[in-house]
Protein backbone atom coordinates (compact mmCIF):
# COMPACT_ATOMS: atom_id res chain seq x y z
CA UNK A 1 0.00 0.00 0.00
CA UNK A 2 1.46 3.53 -0.97
CA UNK A 3 1.49 6.59 1.36
CA UNK A 4 -1.05 8.56 -0.58
CA UNK A 5 -3.93 6.46 -2.70
CA UNK A 6 -7.09 7.49 -4.76
CA UNK A 7 -9.36 4.46 -5.42
CA UNK A 8 -11.79 4.13 -7.71
CA UNK A 9 -12.51 7.81 -8.22
CA UNK A 10 -15.92 8.49 -10.14
CA UNK A 11 -17.19 11.86 -10.64
CA UNK A 12 -19.95 12.84 -13.30
CA UNK A 13 -21.79 15.98 -14.17
CA UNK A 14 -24.53 16.55 -16.50
CA UNK A 15 -23.68 14.65 -20.03
CA UNK A 16 -20.13 14.33 -18.81
CA UNK A 17 -18.09 11.62 -16.75
CA UNK A 18 -15.07 13.63 -15.86
CA UNK A 19 -13.83 10.67 -14.11
CA UNK A 20 -14.11 7.17 -14.11
CA UNK A 21 -13.03 4.79 -11.35
CA UNK A 22 -9.61 6.90 -11.63
CA UNK A 23 -6.65 5.86 -9.20
CA UNK A 24 -3.67 7.55 -8.27
CA UNK A 25 -1.11 6.35 -6.16
CA UNK A 26 2.34 8.03 -4.37
CA UNK A 27 4.66 7.17 -1.81
CA UNK A 28 6.58 10.22 0.71
CA UNK A 29 8.93 11.55 -1.16
CA UNK A 30 7.20 11.25 -4.81
CA UNK A 31 7.84 13.90 -7.21
CA UNK A 32 4.55 12.37 -9.86
CA UNK A 33 3.81 13.61 -12.92
CA UNK A 34 -0.16 13.45 -13.79
CA UNK A 35 0.06 13.86 -17.82
CA UNK A 36 -3.22 13.50 -19.72
CA UNK A 37 -4.73 15.88 -22.65
CA UNK A 38 -7.13 18.61 -21.61
CA UNK A 39 -10.42 17.06 -20.58
CA UNK A 40 -8.79 13.64 -19.47
CA UNK A 41 -9.50 14.13 -15.98
CA UNK A 42 -6.08 15.85 -13.99
CA UNK A 43 -8.27 19.00 -12.95
CA UNK A 44 -11.31 16.99 -11.75
CA UNK A 45 -9.15 14.38 -10.09
CA UNK A 46 -7.22 17.44 -8.40
CA UNK A 47 -10.12 19.63 -6.92
CA UNK A 48 -11.90 16.61 -5.77
CA UNK A 49 -9.01 15.87 -3.41
CA UNK A 50 -8.65 19.75 -3.00
CA UNK A 51 -12.63 19.24 -1.62
CA UNK A 52 -13.91 21.41 -4.44
CA UNK A 53 -15.74 18.69 -6.03
CA UNK A 54 -17.44 15.66 -3.89
CA UNK A 55 -16.90 12.49 -5.72
CA UNK A 56 -19.76 10.21 -6.64
CA UNK A 57 -18.02 7.19 -5.24
CA UNK A 58 -14.20 6.13 -4.24
CA UNK A 59 -12.02 6.72 -1.32
CA UNK A 60 -9.09 8.47 -0.59
CA UNK A 61 -6.08 7.27 1.81
CA UNK A 62 -2.98 9.18 3.05
CA UNK A 63 -0.68 7.15 5.72
CA UNK A 64 -3.81 3.88 6.24
CA UNK A 65 -5.81 6.23 6.89
CA UNK A 66 -9.44 6.99 4.96
CA UNK A 67 -9.39 11.12 4.47
CA UNK A 68 -13.03 12.64 4.49
CA UNK A 69 -12.77 15.75 2.44
CA UNK A 70 -15.66 17.99 2.86
CA UNK A 71 -14.79 21.19 1.57
CA UNK A 72 -11.59 23.48 0.53
CA UNK A 73 -10.61 24.61 3.57
CA UNK A 74 -11.01 20.94 5.40
CA UNK A 75 -8.57 20.10 2.57
CA UNK A 76 -6.07 22.77 3.87
CA UNK A 77 -6.78 21.50 7.63
CA UNK A 78 -5.58 17.67 6.32
CA UNK A 79 -2.53 19.25 4.84
CA UNK A 80 -3.58 19.02 0.91
CA UNK A 81 -3.01 22.34 -0.68
CA UNK A 82 -2.79 23.35 -4.44
CA UNK A 83 -1.31 25.76 -6.52
CA UNK A 84 -3.99 26.11 -9.31
CA UNK A 85 -3.13 26.64 -12.90
CA UNK A 86 -5.68 29.74 -12.78
CA UNK A 87 -5.23 32.38 -10.58
CA UNK A 88 -7.03 32.74 -7.00
CA UNK A 89 -5.85 35.64 -6.20
CA UNK A 90 -7.34 38.26 -4.98
CA UNK A 91 -6.45 41.85 -7.46
CA UNK A 92 -8.21 44.51 -4.77
CA UNK A 93 -6.32 42.83 -2.01
CA UNK A 94 -2.48 43.91 -0.81
CA UNK A 95 0.17 41.05 -1.27
CA UNK A 96 0.06 40.07 2.70
CA UNK A 97 -3.66 40.29 2.35
CA UNK A 98 -3.78 37.66 -0.48
CA UNK A 99 -0.49 35.36 1.03
CA UNK A 100 -2.71 34.90 4.33
CA UNK A 101 -6.72 35.04 3.16
CA UNK A 102 -8.90 32.99 5.41
CA UNK A 103 -6.04 31.94 7.37
CA UNK A 104 -4.70 34.47 9.67
CA UNK A 105 -5.89 35.05 13.11
CA UNK A 106 -6.96 38.26 14.28
CA UNK A 107 -5.74 39.88 17.79
CA UNK A 108 -8.16 40.05 20.66
CA UNK A 109 -10.69 42.73 20.03
CA UNK A 110 -11.15 41.16 16.01
CA UNK A 111 -8.41 43.46 13.94
CA UNK A 112 -5.73 42.04 11.86
CA UNK A 113 -2.42 43.72 13.53
CA UNK A 114 -1.13 44.33 9.21
CA UNK A 115 2.68 45.19 10.76
CA UNK A 116 2.53 41.80 11.93
CA UNK A 117 0.53 40.40 8.74
CA UNK A 118 3.34 42.44 6.65
CA UNK A 119 6.35 40.88 8.96
CA UNK A 120 5.22 37.53 8.28
CA UNK A 121 4.92 38.44 4.57
CA UNK A 122 8.63 39.07 4.03
CA UNK A 123 9.68 36.45 6.24
CA UNK A 124 7.61 34.22 3.65
CA UNK A 125 9.77 35.38 0.75
CA UNK A 126 13.49 34.86 2.31
CA UNK A 127 12.01 31.38 3.66
CA UNK A 128 11.97 30.73 -0.42
CA UNK A 129 14.46 32.86 -1.66
CA UNK A 130 12.35 35.33 -3.66
CA UNK A 131 13.05 39.02 -3.97
CA UNK A 132 10.79 41.32 -1.63
CA UNK A 133 7.94 43.21 -2.73
CA UNK A 134 6.14 45.65 -0.78
CA UNK A 135 3.45 44.08 0.95
CA UNK A 136 1.05 46.62 0.77
CA UNK A 137 1.47 46.41 -3.12
CA UNK A 138 -1.93 45.65 -4.75
CA UNK A 139 -1.93 42.35 -6.67
CA UNK A 140 -3.68 43.80 -9.85
CA UNK A 141 -0.79 46.33 -10.55
CA UNK A 142 2.13 43.20 -10.86
CA UNK A 143 2.63 41.35 -14.17
CA UNK A 144 1.68 37.56 -14.92
CA UNK A 145 4.65 35.84 -13.51
CA UNK A 146 4.83 37.76 -9.99
CA UNK A 147 1.37 36.86 -9.58
CA UNK A 148 2.16 33.44 -10.42
CA UNK A 149 5.21 33.29 -8.21
CA UNK A 150 2.67 34.58 -4.84
CA UNK A 151 0.27 32.02 -5.66
CA UNK A 152 2.93 29.29 -5.65
CA UNK A 153 3.86 31.45 -1.92
CA UNK A 154 0.26 31.35 -1.09
CA UNK A 155 -0.10 27.52 -1.44
CA UNK A 156 3.64 26.91 0.22
CA UNK A 157 2.36 29.01 3.36
CA UNK A 158 -0.13 26.18 4.28
CA UNK A 159 2.76 23.69 4.97
CA UNK A 160 0.77 20.52 3.44
CA UNK A 161 1.92 17.06 3.23
CA UNK A 162 0.48 16.65 -0.22
CA UNK A 163 1.34 19.38 -2.46
CA UNK A 164 -0.65 20.03 -5.79
CA UNK A 165 1.19 21.99 -8.73
CA UNK A 166 -1.10 22.09 -12.02
CA UNK A 167 1.03 24.26 -14.70
CA UNK A 168 2.80 26.41 -11.61
CA UNK A 169 5.71 26.76 -14.41
CA UNK A 170 3.46 28.11 -17.03
CA UNK A 171 3.77 31.53 -16.42
CA UNK A 172 6.71 31.79 -15.41
CA UNK A 173 10.30 32.20 -17.76
CA UNK A 174 13.08 30.15 -17.48
CA UNK A 175 14.86 31.67 -14.10
CA UNK A 176 11.62 31.86 -12.13
CA UNK A 177 10.91 27.94 -13.78
CA UNK A 178 14.36 26.99 -12.34
CA UNK A 179 13.38 28.38 -8.77
CA UNK A 180 10.63 26.40 -8.18
CA UNK A 181 11.42 23.41 -9.56
CA UNK A 182 14.43 23.59 -6.69
CA UNK A 183 11.61 24.21 -4.17
CA UNK A 184 9.94 21.08 -5.07
CA UNK A 185 12.83 19.15 -4.73
CA UNK A 186 13.57 20.64 -1.44
CA UNK A 187 9.84 19.75 -0.03
CA UNK A 188 10.58 16.15 -1.30
CA UNK A 189 13.73 16.01 0.45
CA UNK A 190 11.38 16.78 3.18
CA UNK A 191 8.88 13.52 2.37
CA UNK A 192 6.22 15.75 0.99
CA UNK A 193 4.09 14.02 -1.46
CA UNK A 194 4.63 16.07 -4.72
CA UNK A 195 2.03 15.47 -7.82
CA UNK A 196 3.09 17.72 -10.57
CA UNK A 197 1.15 18.54 -13.81
CA UNK A 198 3.24 20.09 -16.81
CA UNK A 199 2.57 19.70 -20.31
CA UNK A 200 6.29 20.44 -20.62
CA UNK A 201 7.93 17.49 -21.17
CA UNK A 202 11.77 18.04 -20.51
CA UNK A 203 10.42 20.25 -16.94
CA UNK A 204 8.87 16.42 -15.80
CA UNK A 205 11.90 14.51 -16.86
CA UNK A 206 14.20 16.40 -14.65
CA UNK A 207 12.30 16.56 -11.76
CA UNK A 208 9.83 13.77 -11.32
CA UNK A 209 10.59 10.29 -10.71
CA UNK A 210 7.20 8.74 -11.50
CA UNK A 211 4.56 9.19 -13.87
CA UNK A 212 0.78 8.25 -14.09
CA UNK A 213 -0.96 9.19 -17.15
CA UNK A 214 -4.91 9.80 -17.44
CA UNK A 215 -7.21 9.78 -20.42
CA UNK A 216 -10.46 10.06 -20.96
CA UNK A 217 -11.02 9.87 -17.20
CA UNK A 218 -8.97 7.40 -15.78
CA UNK A 219 -5.29 6.13 -15.52
CA UNK A 220 -3.81 4.47 -18.49
CA UNK A 221 -0.41 4.34 -17.31
CA UNK A 222 1.85 4.29 -13.95
CA UNK A 223 5.38 4.27 -14.73
CA UNK A 224 8.75 5.04 -13.35
CA UNK A 225 9.94 8.16 -15.13
CA UNK A 226 13.40 6.21 -16.41
CA UNK A 227 10.63 3.74 -18.27
CA UNK A 228 9.20 6.21 -20.27
CA UNK A 229 10.52 7.88 -23.32
CA UNK A 230 8.66 11.25 -24.62
CA UNK A 231 7.11 9.20 -27.77
CA UNK A 232 4.96 6.27 -25.52
CA UNK A 233 3.76 9.38 -22.92
CA UNK A 234 2.36 11.46 -25.71
CA UNK A 235 0.71 8.37 -27.83
CA UNK A 236 -0.56 7.07 -23.80
CA UNK A 237 -2.19 10.56 -23.08
CA UNK A 238 -3.44 11.09 -26.83
CA UNK A 239 -5.03 7.40 -27.32
CA UNK A 240 -3.11 7.44 -30.75
CA UNK A 241 0.81 8.23 -32.29
CA UNK A 242 0.81 11.99 -32.90
CA UNK A 243 3.23 12.46 -36.50
CA UNK A 244 4.72 15.75 -36.51
CA UNK A 245 4.48 18.18 -33.72
CA UNK A 246 4.92 20.97 -35.78
CA UNK A 247 3.48 21.69 -39.23
CA UNK A 248 5.77 21.66 -42.28
CA UNK A 249 7.22 25.16 -42.51
CA UNK A 250 6.30 27.50 -45.15
CA UNK A 251 6.64 31.18 -45.66
CA UNK A 252 3.42 32.67 -47.07
CA UNK A 253 4.83 36.47 -45.84
CA UNK A 254 3.98 38.83 -48.59
CA UNK A 255 6.99 41.33 -48.63
CA UNK A 256 5.31 44.58 -50.30
CA UNK A 257 1.66 43.83 -48.51
CA UNK A 258 2.52 45.70 -44.85
CA UNK A 259 -0.98 45.68 -42.89
CA UNK A 260 0.66 46.95 -39.95
CA UNK A 261 3.30 49.47 -39.36
CA UNK A 262 4.33 51.37 -35.92
CA UNK A 263 6.87 54.14 -36.35
CA UNK A 264 8.87 55.56 -33.68
CA UNK A 265 5.97 53.98 -30.81
CA UNK A 266 6.94 54.82 -27.18
CA UNK A 267 4.52 54.35 -24.28
CA UNK A 268 6.08 55.85 -20.87
CA UNK A 269 9.30 53.80 -19.85
CA UNK A 270 7.38 50.23 -21.27
CA UNK A 271 8.22 50.74 -24.81
CA UNK A 272 10.63 53.48 -26.13
CA UNK A 273 11.08 53.83 -30.29
CA UNK A 274 9.40 50.67 -31.44
CA UNK A 275 9.97 50.92 -35.22
CA UNK A 276 8.01 47.62 -36.46
CA UNK A 277 6.62 46.26 -40.10
CA UNK A 278 4.00 43.39 -39.88
CA UNK A 279 2.71 41.76 -43.66
CA UNK A 280 0.23 40.01 -45.16
CA UNK A 281 1.13 36.17 -44.46
CA UNK A 282 4.03 36.08 -42.01
CA UNK A 283 4.37 35.08 -38.85
CA UNK A 284 6.27 37.47 -36.68
CA UNK A 285 7.72 36.31 -33.47
CA UNK A 286 8.55 38.06 -30.30
CA UNK A 287 10.80 36.62 -27.77
CA UNK A 288 13.30 38.02 -24.75
CA UNK A 289 13.76 37.53 -21.46
CA UNK A 290 10.16 38.02 -19.91
CA UNK A 291 9.11 41.14 -18.26
CA UNK A 292 10.92 43.18 -21.28
CA UNK A 293 7.48 44.80 -23.02
CA UNK A 294 6.29 42.63 -24.63
CA UNK A 295 2.94 42.39 -23.14
CA UNK A 296 2.99 45.81 -23.61
CA UNK A 297 3.37 45.54 -27.21
CA UNK A 298 0.33 43.39 -27.62
CA UNK A 299 -1.40 45.57 -25.72
CA UNK A 300 -0.76 48.67 -26.90
CA UNK A 301 -1.41 47.27 -30.71
CA UNK A 302 -4.94 46.26 -29.22
CA UNK A 303 -5.92 49.71 -27.68
CA UNK A 304 -5.71 49.16 -24.36
CA UNK A 305 -2.26 51.77 -23.76
CA UNK A 306 -2.13 54.87 -24.70
CA UNK A 307 1.33 55.34 -26.48
CA UNK A 308 3.27 58.16 -29.08
CA UNK A 309 4.21 57.90 -31.92
CA UNK A 310 2.05 56.45 -34.94
CA UNK A 311 0.73 53.26 -35.80
CA UNK A 312 -0.88 52.56 -39.57
CA UNK A 313 -2.85 49.86 -40.86
CA UNK A 314 -2.85 49.50 -44.88
CA UNK A 315 -1.05 52.66 -45.03
CA UNK A 316 -3.47 54.65 -42.85
CA UNK A 317 -2.41 56.57 -40.18
CA UNK A 318 -4.70 55.46 -37.28
CA UNK A 319 -5.66 55.73 -33.11
CA UNK A 320 -5.52 52.67 -31.29
CA UNK A 321 -7.19 54.05 -28.27
CA UNK A 322 -9.29 51.67 -27.63
CA UNK A 323 -10.57 47.74 -28.22
CA UNK A 324 -13.67 49.10 -30.14
CA UNK A 325 -10.95 50.78 -32.60
CA UNK A 326 -8.87 47.94 -32.86
CA UNK A 327 -11.59 45.37 -33.73
CA UNK A 328 -13.02 48.14 -36.03
CA UNK A 329 -9.32 48.05 -37.90
CA UNK A 330 -9.59 43.96 -37.76
CA UNK A 331 -7.60 43.59 -34.91
CA UNK A 332 -7.60 40.39 -32.46
CA UNK A 333 -6.10 39.35 -29.33
CA UNK A 334 -5.49 35.94 -27.85
CA UNK A 335 -4.53 37.75 -24.21
CA UNK A 336 -2.17 36.35 -21.89
CA UNK A 337 -4.99 35.81 -19.12
CA UNK A 338 -7.64 33.66 -20.70
CA UNK A 339 -9.77 33.65 -17.40
CA UNK A 340 -9.66 37.23 -16.61
CA UNK A 341 -9.08 38.82 -20.35
CA UNK A 342 -10.09 36.51 -22.81
CA UNK A 343 -13.21 35.02 -21.48
CA UNK A 344 -16.61 35.60 -19.48
CA UNK A 345 -16.41 31.56 -17.76
CA UNK A 346 -20.13 32.35 -16.09
CA UNK A 347 -21.22 32.54 -19.89
CA UNK A 348 -21.97 29.50 -22.12
CA UNK A 349 -19.37 28.75 -25.15
CA UNK A 350 -21.85 30.15 -27.45
CA UNK A 351 -22.53 33.46 -25.98
CA UNK A 352 -18.17 33.96 -25.22
CA UNK A 353 -17.75 33.29 -29.20
CA UNK A 354 -20.25 35.57 -30.21
CA UNK A 355 -19.88 38.07 -28.01
CA UNK A 356 -17.49 40.21 -30.11
CA UNK A 357 -19.43 39.72 -33.26
CA UNK A 358 -22.62 40.41 -32.70
CA UNK A 359 -22.76 42.82 -35.59
CA UNK A 360 -22.14 40.04 -37.63
CA UNK A 361 -25.06 37.87 -36.52
CA UNK A 362 -27.78 40.34 -36.78
CA UNK A 363 -30.91 41.72 -38.97
CA UNK A 364 -31.18 45.13 -38.20
CA UNK A 365 -32.53 45.45 -34.55
CA UNK A 366 -32.31 41.06 -34.13
CA UNK A 367 -30.21 38.47 -33.72
CA UNK A 368 -30.08 35.83 -36.58
CA UNK A 369 -30.59 32.58 -34.87
CA UNK A 370 -29.65 30.74 -37.74
CA UNK A 371 -26.34 32.91 -38.21
CA UNK A 372 -25.60 32.50 -34.66
CA UNK A 373 -25.98 28.57 -34.64
CA UNK A 374 -23.76 28.72 -38.05
CA UNK A 375 -20.84 30.64 -36.46
CA UNK A 376 -20.69 28.75 -33.00
CA UNK A 377 -20.68 25.06 -34.57
CA UNK A 378 -18.10 26.48 -37.33
CA UNK A 379 -15.91 27.92 -34.14
CA UNK A 380 -16.65 24.52 -32.08
CA UNK A 381 -15.62 22.50 -35.03
CA UNK A 382 -12.99 24.04 -36.20
CA UNK A 383 -11.20 24.14 -32.99
CA UNK A 384 -12.00 20.86 -31.96
CA UNK A 385 -13.64 22.43 -28.12
CA UNK A 386 -14.70 19.31 -26.47
CA UNK A 387 -18.03 20.17 -24.46
CA UNK A 388 -21.70 18.62 -24.06
CA UNK A 389 -22.90 21.41 -26.22
CA UNK A 390 -22.54 25.01 -27.17
CA UNK A 391 -24.45 26.03 -23.77
CA UNK A 392 -22.07 24.29 -22.01
CA UNK A 393 -20.59 26.85 -19.14
CA UNK A 394 -17.06 28.05 -20.44
CA UNK A 395 -16.10 27.56 -16.62
CA UNK A 396 -16.52 24.18 -16.31
CA UNK A 397 -14.04 23.82 -19.35
CA UNK A 398 -10.58 22.70 -19.03
CA UNK A 399 -7.61 24.95 -19.41
CA UNK A 400 -6.79 23.80 -23.23
CA UNK A 401 -10.45 23.93 -23.97
CA UNK A 402 -10.87 27.08 -22.70
CA UNK A 403 -8.28 28.33 -24.61
CA UNK A 404 -9.73 27.16 -27.72
CA UNK A 405 -13.05 29.06 -27.07
CA UNK A 406 -10.98 32.25 -26.65
CA UNK A 407 -9.47 31.46 -30.03
CA UNK A 408 -12.50 30.20 -31.89
CA UNK A 409 -14.24 33.77 -30.27
CA UNK A 410 -11.67 35.58 -32.04
CA UNK A 411 -11.56 33.57 -35.15
CA UNK A 412 -15.31 34.32 -35.61
CA UNK A 413 -14.46 37.98 -35.96
CA UNK A 414 -12.40 37.45 -39.36
CA UNK A 415 -9.07 39.72 -38.18
CA UNK A 416 -6.95 40.46 -40.66
CA UNK A 417 -4.29 41.28 -38.02
CA UNK A 418 -4.13 38.72 -35.28
CA UNK A 419 -2.15 39.46 -31.81
CA UNK A 420 -1.39 35.81 -30.12
CA UNK A 421 0.28 36.08 -26.45
CA UNK A 422 1.71 32.81 -24.97
CA UNK A 423 -1.63 30.81 -26.76
CA UNK A 424 -0.22 27.23 -25.67
CA UNK A 425 0.21 28.06 -21.90
CA UNK A 426 -0.96 25.36 -20.19
CA UNK A 427 -2.79 23.32 -22.84
CA UNK A 428 -1.51 19.70 -23.63
CA UNK A 429 0.35 18.38 -27.11
CA UNK A 430 -2.75 17.17 -29.03
CA UNK A 431 -3.97 20.91 -28.48
CA UNK A 432 -0.93 22.35 -28.78
CA UNK A 433 -0.48 20.69 -32.36
CA UNK A 434 -4.16 22.09 -33.30
CA UNK A 435 -3.11 25.58 -32.49
CA UNK A 436 0.09 25.58 -34.69
CA UNK A 437 -1.90 24.69 -37.40
CA UNK A 438 -4.46 27.03 -36.80
CA UNK A 439 -1.55 29.86 -36.38
CA UNK A 440 -0.24 28.49 -40.00
CA UNK A 441 -3.70 28.46 -41.66
CA UNK A 442 -4.02 32.60 -40.56
CA UNK A 443 -0.43 33.11 -42.60
CA UNK A 444 -1.73 30.98 -45.44
CA UNK A 445 -4.81 32.48 -45.66
CA UNK A 446 -3.11 36.48 -45.75
CA UNK A 447 -3.03 37.36 -42.51
CA UNK A 448 -0.49 38.67 -40.56
CA UNK A 449 0.13 36.93 -36.86
CA UNK A 450 2.14 38.26 -34.42
CA UNK A 451 3.25 35.10 -31.80
CA UNK A 452 4.78 35.84 -28.23
CA UNK A 453 5.68 32.62 -26.71
CA UNK A 454 8.04 31.77 -23.98
CA UNK A 455 8.74 28.84 -25.37
CA UNK A 456 12.00 29.55 -27.89
CA UNK A 457 11.16 26.34 -29.62
CA UNK A 458 7.80 27.57 -30.51
CA UNK A 459 9.66 30.43 -32.12
CA UNK A 460 12.00 28.41 -33.96
CA UNK A 461 9.30 26.68 -35.45
CA UNK A 462 6.33 28.57 -36.10
CA UNK A 463 7.66 32.12 -36.96
CA UNK A 464 9.36 33.22 -39.82
CA UNK A 465 11.43 36.20 -38.38
CA UNK A 466 11.74 36.96 -34.70
CA UNK A 467 11.98 39.93 -32.87
CA UNK A 468 14.00 40.20 -29.48
CA UNK A 469 12.95 42.70 -26.92
CA UNK A 470 15.06 44.10 -23.97
CA UNK A 471 14.00 46.79 -21.65
CA UNK A 472 11.17 48.25 -24.06
CA UNK A 473 13.40 48.00 -27.48
CA UNK A 474 13.67 45.88 -29.90
CA UNK A 475 17.29 44.73 -29.82
CA UNK A 476 17.61 42.49 -32.70
CA UNK A 477 15.58 40.14 -35.66
CA UNK A 478 16.40 36.66 -36.70
CA UNK A 479 15.72 35.82 -39.88
CA UNK A 480 15.05 32.50 -41.70
CA UNK A 481 18.29 30.38 -40.88
CA UNK A 482 19.55 32.49 -38.08
CA UNK A 483 16.18 31.27 -36.02
CA UNK A 484 17.30 29.24 -33.04
CA UNK A 485 17.04 28.73 -29.50
CA UNK A 486 21.07 29.34 -29.06
CA UNK A 487 20.47 32.69 -31.51
CA UNK A 488 17.32 33.73 -29.20
CA UNK A 489 18.94 33.54 -25.65
CA UNK A 490 22.13 35.09 -27.51
CA UNK A 491 20.49 38.29 -28.50
CA UNK A 492 18.06 38.30 -25.19
CA UNK A 493 20.95 39.17 -23.13
CA UNK A 494 22.84 41.45 -25.88
CA UNK A 495 25.06 38.96 -27.87
CA UNK A 496 25.40 38.71 -31.69
CA UNK A 497 23.48 35.53 -33.46
CA UNK A 498 25.85 32.92 -34.94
Amino acid sequence: MSDFEMRNVCKSFPGVKALDNANFHADRGDIVALLGENGAGKSTLIKTLCGEYKPDSGEIYFEGKKLNITSTRNAIEQKICAVYQELSLVPELTIAENLFLGFYDTNAIGRVDYKDLEKRTLELFKKYDVDPINPKTKVKTLPLAQKQVLEILKALNRDGDIIIFDEATSALPDKLANWLMDIIRRLAAEKKVIIFISHRLDEIRSLCNKVIVYRAGTDVADLKMEEADSDQLVSLMLGREIGGYYPEKENFTQKDNVLLSMKNVNCGHMLQKINLDLRAGEILGVGGLAGQGQSELFRCLFGLMPYQGEIEIKGRVVKLNSTTKAMAEKIALIPEERGTQGLTLKQSIRENIVLPCLDKISNGLFLSKAKEEKLVAEGMKTLAIKAESSETLTGTLSGGNQQKVVLAKEVATEPDIVLMYDITRGVDVGTKKEMFNITKRFAKEGKAVLFYSTDSEELMNVCNSVIIMNNGLITGRLDDELISRENIIRVSVGEKPV
